[in-house]
């Protein structure tokens, strides 16, 4: 969305939650943050967004972190991410603690036996151990509460800035989004548009529509993936049809590779596979950040050129501001670069000479790629360490999601180096006693050194008291916290801008 790494605007988490855990937290992405949709909105183009956003919802005197404060003049979906806990079948808190309602009880019971104990000793009277009683049953029964009540906090879907069901339920809900998205191009096709359509597939809980549920011979997983590329062939089928197939520019990638340790009790793979690539989402290993893109914009991207230079997916925000013509933003740095001189075959060589790879805040290593040959080194100074599990795969199986620091984690001194264009599966590193790699080590601890430099203070937006929940910030169809609603079948306004509107004192409306 920015162009920028995320530790620029404090949204590279150094705790073990590395997300927004909560719709109404006030984590996020900063209003004063410029997005790509912010650029091209002020350039005169109608924007969208369909799907998932998963960076912030919080509205203060500052700004709105929500897509329609983020330039965003149209936005359908699901405000949070696709959980399990939106179709029932676990609990967010669960995946931390499995224990947690055996924890809950064990507590009630040693608060209340601790009531008792001190009222037997004379302590306190009566009266203190009914109060204590009762602040024992509010706590644990609130906190219990609270749980089961994630589904209908965290999963809903918003069109605008009105909640139009709550919770969610699955049913259709790929072709919902498919048509708000047909929608918006039929309407906007004779201007400039752009359209961002973040699916909710192939993350867990997986879904799929009954034309798609049991089609694939890969499982759940595939019928996801097979739904996904259903809706993106409805997307390009409308540009075609109406007309302007050959004046659109289409980018399609992944935000990070699978996450292999999705096994069911019934070890089926939910979570994906990264074939040869070692690791997994939410690690630095190729596995873990090495995603296939795919680029179409006809007449100036030759058919059929593969690019194999280095990327990254913050060089969306510079490539689309190439492909548009308009300038980059002077007040801050920008780390990605246009892609446009490697996609139009102009240039052979990344313009990323060092390409940092954080794990929340923490650098695990860097991507370096000298200004002359043809070989591209990772240099890494941390990693996650991964264990053996079904399927002959490894991954983080003691952890279900990779932590970047601590015991699960690796320090390495000195740095492993790999040849990542002839060892892509990060096998066996180079000897760090030759010179040729003891001078790769000099040269990228150089470059980190000044990328280090260029790093401002800013808000920490992974701070406990930014991730706890706002109860008077809970989008809600209803009176909070009785929220229930569902979408009429069918139904699709899209109305352009917000439906309800923002605090009186946020200082930048949608124009």
């Amino acid at each position: 969305m920015t162009g920028r790494y995320p530790v620029r605007y404090g949204m590279a988490s150094r705790n073990i939650m590395r997300i927004v855990p909560f719709l109404s937290a006030k984590a996020g992405l900063p209003p004063n943050e410029t997005t790509y949709a912010e650029m091209l909105q002020e350039a005169g183009y109608a924007t969208a967004l369909v799907g998932k956003w998963h960076i912030g919802t919080y509205c203060d005197n500052t700004g709105c972190q929500d897509p329609i404060g983020q330039g965003f003049q149209y936005y359908y979906g699901v405000p949070l991410t696709n959980l399990r806990d939106c179709r029932g079948d676990s609990n967010v808190f669960i995946a931390w603690d499995e224990h947690i309602y055996r924890d809950i009880f064990i507590t009630y019971i040693f608060l209340l036996w601790g009531s008792y104990s001190l009222k037997k000793r004379n302590i306190i009277g009566r009266p203190g151990f009914m109060i204590l009683f009762a602040i024992s049953t509010i706590l644990c029964g609130g906190f219990y509460a609270f749980i089961q009540g994630i589904k209908m906090m965290n999963c809903l879907i918003l069109e605008n800035r009105k909640v139009v069901e709550q919770p969610y339920t699955y049913d259709n809900l790929a072709n919902r989004m498919t048509q708000r998205a047909v929608n918006f191009l039929e309407v906007n096709h004779d201007k400039p548009f752009m359209l961002t359509m973040s699916f909710l597939q192939a993350h867990t809980a997986l879904f799929s529509s009954d034309k798609f549920t049991n089609r694939s011979k890969h499982g759940p997983y595939g019928d996801t993936v097979e739904e996904m590329d259903y809706s993106l062939g409805e997307v390009m089928a409308t540009l075609k049809r109406l007309g302007i197939a050959d004046n659109t520019f289409v980018y399609l990638t992944s935000d990070n590779g699978g996450h292999v340790e999705e096994i069911t009790e019934d070890d089926v793979r939910e979570g994906g596979w990264n074939g040869i690539y070692k690791g997994s989402k939410g690690s630095s290993y190729e596995g873990g950040i090495r995603v296939p893109t795919v680029v179409s914009y006809p007449g100036i991207i030759p058919a059929g050129l593969e690019a194999s230079e280095p990327t990254h997916i913050i060089d969306a925000l510079p490539t689309i501001a190439d492909v548009v013509g308009i300038p980059l933003p002077e007040d801050r740095v920008i780390d990605g670069k246009s892609m446009m001189p490697l996609l139009t075959n102009t240039r052979t060589m990344s313009d990323h000479e060092f390409m940092y790879h954080y794990c929340g805040g923490y650098m695990h290593g860097v991507r370096y790629r000298p200004r002359e040959g043809s070989i591209s080194y990772k240099i890494v100074y941390m990693s996650v360490r991964l264990i053996p599990g079904p399927h002959g795969v490894e991954g983080c199986f003691n952890t279900y999601a990779c932590q970047c620091y601590g015991s699960s984690t690796d320090y390495h001194n000195p740095p492993l180096v790999y040849d990542i264009t002839n060892d892509p599966s990060e096998s066996s590193p180079l000897d760090t006693h030759e010179p040729f790699v003891q001078d790769i080590i000099g040269k990228v601890g150089g470059a980190l050194e000044v990328h280090k430099a260029s790093l401002s203070q800013v808000p920490y937006q992974f701070s406990l008291l930014r991730l706890l929940p706002r109860p008077w910030a809970q989008p809600c169809c209803g009176v909070f916290p009785f929220c229930s609603c569902r979408e009429q079948s069918g139904a699709s306004s899209l109305q352009m801008g917000p439906t309800m509107e923002p605090p009186l004192s946020v200082s930048r409306q949608v124009r």
